[in-house]
């Protein structure tokens, strides 16, 4: 049996167990194979893109995975050992630059009899170095570290990374998703027969997707989704948030067909079933209702979510804009208002916010928040124009609300088409507002609903229908 030794350190390459003099270290078997690659070749420098190959044949990794093992590693070894193993070269890879010696003489341990209660892994070596691959930990016949202790350790570890991971997750910042894929990671890493890491990686590429984070072409996010989403599925049949995920891949997919449709509500209806305590899938299905102009029916769910998860950004912030569909405009205030003190930067709550306000006849209210929307976002001075031109032709003031549309039409690629409607239409210029009206009903899944209840377009409706 080989071993190699550096420090205090033992790897045994033939069990995929990391002791620290005799003594395991319960890390994932995925963080334990990065070593072993490292450790093969000391002093040589090993390319990212052939340790993620080694590391994760089956793909649908991102660099993030490799980078938490590395991460991992750094601070096991450096608990009892100053030595700085691991180096990073930039843009290459790693190499581990101190002493490694390797051992081929090291006698196979003998195996000792342990009572068939005390691990639940039958067919698995059982003994003196008992290897449980699966939770990257082992025990040996010391009786420090049990086979059944380790596996409590892990699963109590990989519980409080996955409750950090959700929580970065429900911001749906880009550096927010980031940060849960890492966690995520770390769970796969350290149990791969936890399914709750597969299912939080399939939801942060499902949002990855949904909103552009990704760097990757967004087909891909949604391939590397439903693959974690049927991985997590593989090992628990009833995980309700994989459900949840593939529903929200099939309602997110652009004109969707019929059976589509049926699948996307399937899947979100049968992840509430499994876990009712899921703020996301009831998210997902309001959002889903909502796509198809059931907006009362999506009222109500988006309610429950921000009741089961009350610090999700997105929850509240689409419970706003569903509150306004529903002509409720204190509530769509409330839930805005909620949305931006969580998260400050999210542009769609300045809209929907501004809107309600004007709906309410508070108009200098809805000017300053439009206004709020142009400087919390750099790119969004166009969609503030747009939403000022067509506050200002409603106010009786034609020449101001022309002057911001000339802004908004400058920047059109970055303006909402709706937007753009409704200031030509308040500006009583309805043929180029009802153009744009087809614009986005080719575009947008949600045209069809805030055409059908967005009082802006109450006097384009019977039009707007004709000409679609």
């Amino acid at each position: 049996m080989s071993v190699y030794e550096f420090g205090p350190f033992q790897l045994d390459e033939e069990r995929l167990l990391l002791l620290e003099r005799g003594e395991p270290i319960p890390i994932g078997p995925k963080v334990v194979e990065t070593l072993l690659a490292l450790v093969e070749h000391p002093g040589e420098v090993y390319a990212k893109s052939d340790l993620l190959a080694r590391i994760w044949p089956e793909g649908y990794v991102d660099e993030a995975n490799l980078a938490q093992n590395i991460y991992v590693l750094r601070k096991t070894l450096r608990k009892s050992w100053n030595a700085g193993a691991i180096e990073t070269i930039p843009r290459r890879g790693y190499r581990f630059v101190a002493p490694v010696f390797r051992r081929d003489d090291v006698p196979r341990p003998q195996p000792a009899p342990v009572r068939a209660h005390v691990s639940p892994w039958r067919g698995l070596a059982i003994g003196a170095g008992i290897a449980l691959a699966l939770l990257g930990g082992s025990a040996l016949n010391s009786g420090k570290v049990s086979g059944s202790d380790a596996r409590s350790q892990v699963i109590v570890e990989d519980t409080r990374l996955y409750a950090i991971g959700r929580y970065y997750w429900n911001q749906r910042t880009r550096d927010g998703i980031a940060k849960s894929v890492a966690y995520f990671s770390q769970i796969v890493a350290n149990d791969p027969r936890d399914a709750r890491g597969y299912a939080g990686l399939a939801s942060a590429n499902a949002i990855m997707a949904n909103y552009g984070y990704g760097t990757l072409p967004a087909k891909l996010d949604v391939a590397r989704a439903r693959a974690y989403a049927h991985s997590a599925l593989a090992l628990d049949p009833n995980s309700g948030e994989a459900y949840a995920v593939l529903g929200l891949l099939w309602s997110a997919t652009m004109k969707e067909t019929p059976p589509e449709a049926a699948a996307a509500l399937g899947d979100l209806r049968r992840a509430i079933a499994l876990d009712p305590s899921s703020g996301s899938a009831h998210e997902w299905l309001g959002i889903a209702l909502l796509q198809r102009d059931r907006v009362h029916e999506a009222y109500g769910e988006l309610a429950k979510a921000a009741q089961l998860d009350p610090l999700s950004v997105s929850t509240t912030a689409w419970l706003g804009t569903t509150a306004y569909l529903e002509r409720d405009y204190n509530a769509a205030i409330s839930y805005e208002r909620e949305a931006l003190d969580l998260s400050p930067q999210r542009d769609d709550a300045y809209e929907t916010l501004g809107l309600a306000y004007e709906a309410m006849g508070e108009r200098t209210a809805a000017d300053r928040t439009f206004r709020q929307l142009a400087a919390k976002c750099t790119s969004c001075g166009g969609e503030s124009a747009a939403l000022r031109a067509a506050l200002y032709a409603r106010s009786g003031q034609p020449g101001r609300a022309r002057t911001e549309l000339a802004i908004a039409r400058a920047q059109s690629k970055r303006v909402d088409p709706e937007d753009l409607a409704a200031a030509l239409s308040a500006l009583g210029d309805r043929r180029g507002a009802l153009s744009w009206l087809r614009r986005w009903r080719s575009d947008s899944d949600y045209a069809a609903t805030e055409i059908a209840n967005d009082p802006r377009f109450a006097n384009l409706r019977d039009s707007g229908k004709q000409g679609a």
